[in-house]
């Protein structure tokens, strides 16, 4: 796959958004949820100004969206795929916590799967 510049430079902007923690966590939690900023507070125990903050982030790279229903701002994942890069990076954490080797030694290997 040939891969412009233009589109490495906007995918290491999402992956600089996806290196922080507390966005990791919102993401995690919208996996299933809809929510607004408190109870989103409540279940990532984080403060609502972080909350607020990361959330205003992650609106702007397209990751969650938002919809205002009377008072309340509720979002909900936008691409449930982020999550999927992110558990694979974990996996990947994973094995080399534990000293495992990886499932796919290379890329000739996964290719020919």
């Amino acid at each position: 796959m040939k891969v412009s510049n233009a589109l490495l430079e906007e995918a290491v902007k999402i992956y600089k958004v996806l290196s922080n923690t507390s966005r990791i966590k919102i993401l995690y939690f919208l996996e299933n949820n809809e929510a607004d900023v408190s109870t989103i507070v409540e279940n990532v125990n984080l403060p609502q100004p972080m909350v607020s903050h990361q959330l205003a982030m992650l609106y702007r790279y397209q990751l969650v969206t938002r919809e205002k229903k009377g008072t309340h701002v509720y979002y909900c994942l936008d691409d449930p795929h982020i999550l999927e890069m992110v558990d694979a990076m974990l996996g990947h954490v994973s094995h080399e916590i534990k000293g495992e080797p990886h499932p796919y030694k290379n890329s000739e290997q996964r290719l020919s799967k």
